[in-house]
């Protein structure tokens, strides 16, 4: 029997949006993916106000100065999933569902208040239970009085029955530095508790402007070198990569080697626009697999090659092969204390470094280091393909990487990336590093410190216990392997002996 035509079509089920709630790494993503929104709204030549207010159990966010919304707006563009009125306008916002979804991630009840400039009230509608997903919802909205004047729009967002802490420390440090270019000129202006957050000064020489054609746009921006004299709080090395004033990766050297390789790109730092790359769905990155990403990424390493040569040229001398020696063995004394400790998952942007071809070193409890006599070994490298790529092969076990470099005095240790890891920098020209001569513990110490710092959400407290913890917990370890090396020891002699 023959049949006709036959068609299917596509389903959704709305459970499916309870499932964005959770594509969030804290809730410092979460507020500033509601920013993100008041940044898309912004109105040229106009300053953008954003008050941010935490409670114990709510969260508001109300900006003023922007475009606002509008009745017809919040029915056909804001409660609309995944239809983004922004698409393939190069804003923030592109896959309409990051505010809705960051309001889920917070807490249960919300309600939007919206109004756009000219109009002399405003709207609102509220939900009571929006993490039941069982249906799509239907809103009443209703008429209440406008908050600003006539002529200026405004969006004020509520979030009520919040169940993620909010670390008002860690969050004013985050907005400060995914929002400086736009925080520096004044352009947008945003209050954290009554307080205005201020971005970190820069400590930057040699600095040089960047205005390239890529992929059909204007990258803007500039780059330079870090003072040696002074240091940038939570400055990681290389540049920081905005798309409209808005940090969406940091620590990049388009394709240099960085100061894993080679120490001296530790000091380049940077700002650079980039308007036309596609982003990953929640802001982590840019879409790097993207021709228009390959373009930008081509053009920038052009741009960076005369300063990237002449820091290959001031390469600082390695650090001696003992020090290197202890920095591998705080690694794996590191990385067991951690999984003795149970901290594994305060540390999940460390990747563990690749394996290596090379016979290891002595572990800790087979050569003590007070013990340890004769030539130090030449420090292991891994071997590093064309491009800068390590080989294939399995990951080691233990922590990831720990090098010793020189950096400037006032740092005692850094973060940088280098090809997807995150590798824990120890400065050797730190004057408590030259005072203990870079022993053991006070490298375990610090890399301890530095790893935990990169944690999200710690208070100073819980940041002191989180490090005292990693210490006591490695201290015990390594006197435990001392006694059953002494034990050893002695069991050899008396053996020898009969």
């Amino acid at each position: 029997m023959a049949l006709g035509r036959i068609t299917v079509r596509e389903r959704i089920d709305p459970a499916i949006t309870a499932s964005l709630f959770s594509n969030y790494r804290n809730s410092a993503d979460a507020v500033l993916e509601l920013v993100d929104n008041a940044v898309d709204s912004r109105l040229a030549g106009a300053p953008l106000a954003v008050e941010i207010t935490v409670r114990p159990t709510s969260l508001i966010v109300f900006t003023s100065g922007g475009e606002g919304m509008g009745l017809q707006d919040l029915e056909r563009n804001y409660l609309r999933w995944g239809g983004s009125p922004k698409r393939g306008r190069q804003l923030l916002g592109q896959y309409g569902q990051g505010g809705k979804a960051a309001i889920g991630h917070l807490g249960q009840r919300f309600s939007v208040e919206a109004s756009r400039p000219g109009e002399p009230l405003a709207w609102r509608f509220t939900d009571d239970d929006y993490r039941d997903r069982s249906r799509l919802k239907t809103y009443e909205v209703v008429e209440v009085a406008k908050r600003t004047p006539v002529g200026t729009g405004s969006v004020r967002i509520r979030v009520d029955g919040v169940d993620k802490r909010i670390d008002l420390r860690r969050l004013g440090q985050r907005l400060a530095e995914s929002y400086r270019p736009l925080l520096e000129p004044g352009l947008l202006v945003i209050r954290l508790n009554g307080a205005i957050v201020q971005p970190v000064p820069l400590a930057v020489v040699d600095r040089h402007p960047v205005s390239v054609n890529a992929s059909g746009r204007r990258l803007q921006g500039w780059f330079g070198l870090a003072d040696p004299d002074r240091a940038t709080p939570g400055w990681a090395p290389g540049l920081r990569c905005y798309r409209l004033g808005r940090l969406i990766a940091d620590g990049e050297f388009f394709g240099h080697p960085g100061p894993a390789h080679v120490p001296a790109m530790a000091r380049l730092m940077g700002e650079i626009d980039i308007p036309q790359v596609p982003l990953t769905m929640n802001k982590g990155d840019f879409d790097r697999d993207s021709r228009q990403w390959v373009e930008v990424e081509e053009r920038m390493h052009r741009t960076l090659e005369a300063v990237a040569r002449r820091l290959r040229k001031e390469g600082d001398a390695p650090p001696p092969a003992s020090a290197v020696r202890v920095a591998e063995q705080v690694r794996r004394l590191l990385g067991q204390a951690l999984r003795m400790a149970e901290r594994q998952d305060i540390f999940s942007g460390f990747a563990a470094v690749s394996a290596e071809t090379k016979p290891r070193p002595p572990a800790p409890d087979e050569l003590p280091l007070e013990e340890a006599s004769g030539p130090a070994p030449e420090p292991r490298r891994p071997a590093v393909a064309a491009g800068g790529a390590r080989p294939a092969g399995g990951a080691r076990r233990g922590f990831g990487a720990i090098v010793i470099r020189a950096l400037a005095p006032s740092i005692r240790s850094t973060t940088v990336l280098e090809e997807g890891a995150r590798i824990v920098v120890i400065n050797s020209r730190y004057p408590l590093y030259e005072e203990r001569r870079g022993d053991m513990w006070y490298q375990l110490e610090t890399a301890a410190r530095e790893v935990c710092r990169a944690a999200d959400g710690a208070s100073v407290t819980e940041y002191e216990q989180r490090v005292n913890e990693i210490v006591l917990t490695a201290s015990a370890l390594r006197g435990r392997r001392r006694r059953t090396a002494r034990s050893r020891a002695s069991q050899f002699a008396l053996l020898k002996d009969l």
